[in-house]
């Protein structure tokens, strides 16, 4: 495996959250969320600077307590319709040419993945380096098939999501697909800049499990995360 590139670690936290007020300053056995993956990022083999991009003072007040690089991020860019790909632009704004013109990878991490640790992204790194790609996007493995769905058209009446014969083959028959967990996203900075989104088809995938993919977006998903930390501190 061979890189000569930097990889910068970009953690999005907001202040806000509607479905779970405080989210990313949560305390979860001590530590609050958004601790999980400044950790992660921090024992990273891979990861050169970890950056925390925010508009809330007490998550970047938490995050200067790692020695991490602090993005004070303007309400613009941390409204409940700002997208990931807004965070990146406003992040990129913020480095210096020296950096840009390194064409660094980001490694995007959320966190609302505290079960992605260290080993997960340095391994999905190496994953994505050895295949030759430039792009990564952690994916689960889907339960149910998106190929059998439906959308309602203008009159209201369901309507093939892909194509009818789907709708009639047996799952089996069908191909195995994949959702993105939300857990690491790494691309290079110029494929980012292209369009200014964050570039998809053609990742590498970087499989990781239910248990590992759990997403935090409510009070039962912090429940559920407490519960499989004290399983994990039991079996260690």
């Amino acid at each position: 495996m061979q890189n000569s590139s930097p990889v910068l670690a970009l953690i999005p936290a907001r202040g806000g959250s509607k479905s779970l007020p405080g989210k990313n300053m949560y305390d979860v056995d001590g530590i609050p969320l958004i601790g999980y993956s400044i950790k992660a990022a921090i024992k990273s083999k891979h990861i050169c600077d970890v950056y925390v991009t925010s508009d809330d003072v007490s998550i970047l007040n938490y995050a200067k307590t790692y020695g991490v690089n602090l993005v004070n991020r303007p309400y613009i860019h941390s409204t409940d319709v700002a997208t990931a790909s807004d965070v990146v632009k406003h992040f990129i704004s913020t480095i210096s040419d020296e950096i840009i013109n390194q064409n660094p990878f980001i490694a995007y991490l959320q966190p609302t993945s505290p079960l992605r640790n260290e080993k997960h992204i340095d391994e999905a790194f190496e994953q994505m380096i050895n295949s030759g790609s430039n792009q990564l996007i952690s994916v689960v493995r889907m339960i149910k098939t998106p190929f059998k769905a439906f959308i309602l058209d203008k009159k209201g009446n369901l309507k093939h999501l892909f194509n009818e014969n789907y709708t009639n083959s047996r799952r089996q028959d069908l191909p195995q697909a994949y959702m993105p967990n939300g857990a690491i996203y790494i691309f290079r900075l110029s494929d980012f800049v292209k369009n200014y989104e964050f570039p998809s088809n053609g990742s590498y995938p970087y499989l990781m499990d239910n248990y590992e993919s759990l997403d935090i977006d409510t009070k039962d998903d912090i429940s559920t995360l407490c519960n499989s930390l004290k399983k994990s501190k039991l079996f260690n």
